[in-house]
């Protein structure tokens, strides 16, 4: 009981400290190979490469950094150790002025050519592509209208089945969610709001992670991945007011992605268009893309699809050993 304590007692004041204040995420030595406006790609090259190379595509909503938290918790430390140049969207972060951009103009105009400058760069005809939660769901539609040089596609706790969403699914209802109101009043949806609605997903969640520092606390490595996971959580970025309005209408209330009908920038779009083999990989405890969401694609994909299940929440999967594990043995395949 008495180390209990003064375990606690040490976690206390190693948080007054305000220990995440000073935690930077994203430490892995890297270039930016391309820009196109906010957006850029940057390239992690593996030292001794030993696989084709791979495009990762990042939520809209969070900055890329979730790949790479800090040393021996990254993605792309372990994906590069392996032998796996690594290039990876960064979107940038969205302001007033990007609020009226069609979601076309992410999907088609800016995946596009950051995909295809990454193809360049890496001397390839075609590449290996990965996405990220909303990341992945931009990327099946981009890849359903313009398929170009990918060559085969990794999704990570990727939505495809909005009406199997959980919680998220019962909410975002057109009765229930007053999209337009929130898009008219705020232009671009807040990244405040949008954190305060994943918190409300689950309400116990504060409390949780509060025993947990407290029982942890006292681990430096604990410590280590705790900072960079706050860090980046506390980093959000806004999503641009008319994109999210129309992935909330055409995603959330009509299930496009599954039921069809979505028309973007004149061309429809249609999953099953698509014949590239494909993976979807979901979190064992993701309550924001559970299972279900996920393993839609398998229904609504043109292309072979496997389904796999990986230890881990939403967030907590991509600080793991599982996920490089499987990116690898997807790589290997």
């Amino acid at each position: 009981m008495a180390t209990t304590l003064a375990n606690a007692v040490d976690t206390l004041r190693w948080l007054a400290t305000d220990p995440v204040a000073s935690t930077r995420t994203g430490p892995t030595p890297h270039q930016v190979v391309f820009r196109d406006q906010k957006a850029v790609v940057r390239y992690f090259a593996a030292k001794e490469p030993k696989f084709a190379p791979l495009f990762c595509v990042m939520p809209l909503i969070n900055t890329w950094t979730v790949f790479d938290l800090a040393p021996g918790k990254s993605v792309i430390e372990a994906l590069n150790a392996a032998g796996v140049p690594v290039y990876i969207l960064d979107w940038g972060r969205a302001g007033p002025e990007d609020a009226e951009l069609p979601m076309a103009h992410y999907v088609d105009t800016v995946l596009g050519r950051c995909l295809r400058r990454a193809v360049r760069h890496a001397g390839v005809e075609q590449i290996d592509v990965l996405g990220y939660c909303v990341g992945g769901t931009f990327l099946a539609l981009h890849l359903a209208r313009n398929p170009g040089p990918a060559r085969r596609v990794f999704f990570l706790a990727t939505p495809i089945d909005f009406h199997k969403a959980g919680r998220l699914s019962a909410w975002a209802k057109p009765e229930t969610f007053p999209v337009d109101a929130i898009i008219d009043g705020y232009t671009n949806f807040p990244k405040e709001l949008m954190g305060a609605s994943f918190q409300w997903l689950r309400p116990t969640g504060s409390a949780t992670k509060l025993k947990t520092v407290l029982d942890r606390g006292h681990d430096p490595a604990f410590r280590k991945l705790f900072t960079a996971m706050e860090q980046w959580n506390g980093d959000g970025v806004d999503f641009p007011g008319t994109t999210y309005r129309e992935y909330i209408k055409r995603c959330y209330f009509d299930n496009a992605t599954m039921r069809g009908g979505w028309v973007m920038n004149g061309k429809p779009v249609d999953l099953k268009a698509v014949a590239i083999p494909a993976t979807t990989v979901a979190a064992s405890e993701d309550h924001i893309v559970p299972p279900a969401a996920a393993f839609g694609l398998a229904e609504s994909w043109g292309g072979a699809v496997t389904t796999k299940t990986i230890k881990g929440g939403h967030v907590g999967v991509c600080a793991g050993a599982a996920l490089p594990a499987a990116i690898l043995e997807w790589l290997k395949a």
